[in-house]
């Protein structure tokens, strides 16, 4: 997991697993309220989750995560304010979980440890999705050369809301689409 982040002494890895915490999440369990304030990331080892708002009593996905992405609100972890979104385990999971503090005494103990910012530079694929401009068809072929495994994992529904389009359209897109 931290091989992708960057270059770590044995024993920086060392350190950095005695400060995290393994668990399993039952489907549905949530990891983060709205409301609470996150002091936590999370890394999938295996399952998925999702992340969702409630927009005048609709829920929308924000997010939807698989193995080996790292999981936060960005906005409720970095200023430390209540969350307006949900974290929620879509199937059985085990995470890594690393708490802000660890991620502060770690980074105390070893610069090495800032690498770890790569793990907020993973809003860049959403960031496009949401603010390129990207047709249906776009955004569909986006996700399919980035992270097929999601459209493998989450059903229709909550792929299309996570695409911000109607579910039929993303039908209509997914008909026209040759592999």
């Amino acid at each position: 997991m931290l091989r992708n982040l960057g270059v770590f002494s044995d024993f920086e890895l060392q350190l950095f697993n005695q400060n995290i915490e393994t668990k399993i999440v039952e489907k549905n369990e949530v990891l983060l309220s709205e409301g609470e304030i996150s002091k936590s990331i999370f890394f999938i080892k295996t399952g998925a989750l999702f992340q969702v708002q409630k927009i005048d009593d609709e829920e929308k996905i924000i997010d939807l995560n698989i193995q080996n992405d790292w999981v936060f609100n960005f906005d409720s972890l970095t200023n430390q304010i209540p969350s307006n979104t949900i974290i929620k385990a879509f199937a059985k999971s085990e995470v890594i979980e690393l708490k802000l503090e660890n991620l502060h005494k770690l980074i105390l103990i070893s610069q090495n440890f800032l690498q770890l910012n790569k793990i907020f530079s993973s809003l860049s694929a959403k960031i496009h999705i949401y603010d390129s401009n990207l047709n249906p068809t776009e955004k569909y072929n986006y996700l399919l050369n980035n992270k097929p495994q999601i459209i493998k994992i989450f059903p229709l529904n909550m792929i299309a809301s996570y695409l911000k389009m109607r579910q039929e359209t993303l039908s209509r897109v997914r008909a026209n689409v040759i592999f």
